[in-house]
C-alpha cells in the first residue's frame, strides 16, 4: 500500500513539474495590454498656446503634458480639517511614471546618450497610452510600471500596450 501512494505521489510530482515547466515556456511571451484610443488632436490643437510650457522636444509634447496634468490631477478645495488646497493625482503610479521618463528623457538628450528624434517618438508614444487609459482599469498595466526602473524598461512596458 505504501508503494503505489509513494508511486502515486512520486508521479503527481513529475506532472505538476511538467505542467509548471510549459507554463514557465509559455509566459516567455510579452503581455499585451488592449485599451480605447482616446487622444482627440483637434483638443489638443484648441489649447491657447500661452497655458503651455516650452518644452525640448516640441510642442505637440508640451501640449500633450499639459493635458496630463488636467487629466489626471485636480484641486481638493480647502476643509475645516485641511486648510490648504490639495492637488490630488488619479493614478499615480501612471502620472508619476510618465514625469520620471520625461525628466530622463531631457537628460539623455541633453548628455548626448541618446537622439532627441527618438526620444520625442518614444514620448509622444507613452503619452498616447497615458492619455488613452486614464479613464480605465489599469491595474495589471500599473503593476508592470512599477516593476520597471530604468527609461528603456519603462518605454517597453508601455509599448506593451495596444491602442485600438
Amino acid at each position: 500500500m505504501n508503494r503505489v501512494v509513494a508511486s502515486l505521489a512520486g508521479l503527481l510530482f513529475t506532472f505538476g513539474f511538467l505542467y509548471a515547466q510549459d507554463s514557465i515556456k509559455d509566459s516567455g511571451n510579452p503581455k499585451k495590454f488592449v485599451y480605447r484610443n482616446s487622444v482627440n488632436q483637434e483638443d489638443l490643437y484648441s489649447i491657447d498656446r500661452t497655458l503651455l510650457a516650452e518644452h525640448p522636444f516640441g510642442d505637440l509634447i508640451a501640449r500633450k503634458l499639459y493635458v496630463m496634468q488636467d487629466v489626471y490631477t485636480y484641486v481638493e478645495p480647502p476643509s475645516p480639517t485641511s486648510p490648504g488646497e490639495k492637488t490630488i493625482v488619479k493614478k499615480p503610479t501612471i502620472y508619476n511614471t510618465v514625469l520620471k521618463l520625461n525628466r530622463n528623457l531631457k537628460k539623455m538628450v541633453k548628455k548626448g546618450i541618446l537622439d532627441k528624434d527618438m526620444a520625442t517618438s518614444d514620448l509622444n508614444a507613452c503619452l498616447d497610452v497615458a492619455l488613452s487609459i486614464s479613464a480605465d482599469d489599469t491595474g495589471d498595466f500599473e503593476s508592470e510600471l512599477k516593476n520597471a526602473k530604468t527609461p528603456d524598461q519603462i518605454i517597453q512596458v508601455f509599448k506593451m500596450v495596444e491602442l485600438r
